[in-house]
């Protein structure tokens, strides 16, 4: 029985293994089937495969493909040029403000994480604006807290014995 049991447990550790996926994000530059105006290596001659030499046609210059503008280093180096993200903490709406700011970006194409972005970026270059937004913010931060306090008070008061 015992014996059944560890010929079990050997049994799993030779499990075949599934070989690595091949496919990737960025698709794999095609070949291009060779045209007579492509320099291509050439045998000497038939029999000889082991001696290539560059045949006498002439190359034209080719544009970059696809392929090649989504290589690795030309990838990151795109990023570069574009500002670092940071995820942030879940953002607390009030309901009705949450429906309308979503239903606002979705009709227009964008998140609200790039509204936000972007309403700041313009808000700050204005600094009549942002102290206009400033005192409505500590506005809704006080009653954001006083709404914690009254829950954490219904909370206690539903707890306590009767």
């Amino acid at each position: 029985m015992s014996d059944n049991v560890l010929n079990q447990l050997r049994n799993k550790r030779n499990r075949p293994t599934v070989p690595p996926r091949q496919d990737t994000l960025v698709p794999q530059p095609q070949l291009e089937p060779q045209t007579p105006e492509q320099e291509t290596l050439m045998p000497a001659n038939a029999d000889d495969r082991d001696s290539l030499q560059p045949s006498t046609s002439v190359t034209e210059p080719t544009t970059p493909t696809p392929a090649s503008l989504n290589s690795l280093p030309s990838l990151q180096a795109e990023l570069e040029k574009y500002p670092e993200t940071r995820r942030h903490s879940a953002i607390v709406l009030e309901k009705d403000l949450d429906h309308e700011l979503t239903r606002f970006c979705k009709d227009r194409g964008i998140t609200v994480e790039v509204f936000l972005e972007a309403a700041w970026t313009v808000a700050s270059a204005d600094s009549k604006l942002v102290e206009k937004i400033t005192t409505e913010a500590k506005r809704r931060y006080d009653q954001r807290k006083r709404v914690g306090q009254i829950k954490r008070l219904i909370t206690m008061l539903s707890n306590s014995p009767k």
